[in-house]
């Protein structure tokens, strides 16, 4: 197959927050949890990067944009990565009409967005770059991985030619897959596409081990060879656990890690999980790691040669089957109230010991925990691109973790 590059729209405009310092935090204090060890020195150093700036994009009359008081809410499930010294993070999806949260029967729905950002690293210093740019698509949840030709986006789900809201029209699963990549001389996104996926797929977790990229998502597991992605995308053997979405992925260099997730059962009953696999590119097995003690679905999952780090994740089921219940119910009163008064996701960072076979907490999330959104990998740190603190709760917040 013979690749395609495409210029994406790329113009000076007012992207605002353009110029914005840079905010360092001490190093976050751990917590327990319970049933794994508690954390000792190794916690990590966690800096505030500038915060994402507003989408620009005026497409709505029910979205403030253009307004005084228009701010980013955040994006859950961004295209995020990074490729030399930018980090892009784009598309993503959020409720951004005045008054009209998840739960509250919003005119729009679940928006999607089409915008870019690109925020430039010089030295030690980040900004974010005063260009509109956008996406030919707007699309959300796609499995995202930071590679040396740029930043591989896996599937997704969205519209087509532009932003719209899930109450206006029917969301569509994506089988693309390209690479997207900033060109600082044009001032613009270069996307090159590779092989479609067997099949569309959103909330894919996804991981690189040499120069393959692998992704499981529901009851499927796929490669592609960046070294020669003309051959296209291979079905392999899928887990030995049950089918899952929202899972976590890693790698250590040398296996495939897929951990927790969820998956709702034919009843519409839903079951959370707490076991985790690796998956072995040399004779093609698959092996089960020791269960977590909670689980981490949605999480941000790193990896090395040592062991596993994941990030965030919800691991309360008894909240989850509430919200689920009631919103099965119609009872949207109900659910308002349960989301308007969630606490928020996990803040404890748990780390997987390759040599001991365990789970423990190392760490603590030093804000909010930030739950749907690609674990970016940049010169070996970890970043966390905004994501959702509660659900349909975004934020802005960008989280650099120096490993």
């Amino acid at each position: 197959m013979t690749t395609r590059r495409a210029l994406l729209a790329g113009a000076a405009g007012a992207a605002g927050a353009a110029g914005l310092g840079l905010t360092s935090l001490p190093r976050a204090a751990a917590a327990p949890v319970g049933g794994v060890g508690r954390p000792g020195a190794g916690a990590a150093d966690w800096e505030r990067l500038p915060d994402l700036p507003p989408n620009r994009t005026d497409w709505a009359e029910e979205i403030p944009v253009g307004e005084a008081y228009w701010r980013q809410l955040g994006l859950a499930g961004p295209v995020a990565g990074a490729h030399g010294d930018h980090l892009i993070v784009a598309g993503g999806a959020n409720f951004p009409e005045p008054g009209r949260t998840a739960g509250r029967d919003p005119v729009l729905g679940k928006v999607y967005w089409n915008d870019a950002f690109v925020l430039h690293r010089s030295g030690g210093a980040y900004t974010w770059l005063d260009l509109s740019l956008t996406l030919p698509d707007a699309v959300g949840y796609a499995a995202c991985l930071s590679t040396p030709r740029g930043v591989l986006v896996i599937g997704g789900e969205g519209f087509r030619g532009g932003p719209n809201g899930a109450a206006r029209a029917a969301v569509e699963k994506f089988a693309d897959v390209y690479l997207l990549r900033f060109d600082p001389v044009a001032e613009a996104l270069v996307r090159e596409d590779l092989p479609s996926l067997p099949r569309p797929l959103s909330y894919g977790a996804a991981a690189m081990v040499g120069t393959t990229a692998y992704v499981a998502e529901g009851a499927s597991f796929y490669a592609l060879d960046l070294a020669d992605p003309d051959t296209g995308w291979r079905t392999l053997p899928t887990w030995p656990g049950g089918p899952r979405t929202v899972a976590v992925a890693a790698s250590d260099g040398r296996r495939f890690h897929m951990i927790s997730g969820r998956h709702q059962q034919s009843d519409g009953s839903w079951t959370l999980h707490t076991d985790a696999y690796s998956f072995d590119p040399g004779d093609g097995s698959w092996s089960r790691l020791a269960d977590l003690p909670r689980c981490v679905m949605a999480g941000v999952g790193i990896g090395d040669r040592r062991g596993i780090t994941v990030y965030a994740g919800d691991g309360d089921a008894e909240r989850w089957d509430l919200i689920q219940e009631h919103t099965a119910a119609g009872n949207v009163d109900v659910v308002s109230w349960l989301q308007d008064h969630h606490t928020g996701f996990d803040t404890d960072v748990l780390r997987y010991d390759l040599r001991t076979g365990r789970w423990s907490a190392v760490d603590r999330f030093p804000g909010s925990a930030q739950v749907t959104t690609p674990a970016v990998e940049w010169d070996g740190d970890l970043v966390i691109a905004s994501g959702e603190v509660r659900p349909g709760v975004r934020t802005p917040a960008i989280w650099r973790v120096r490993r």
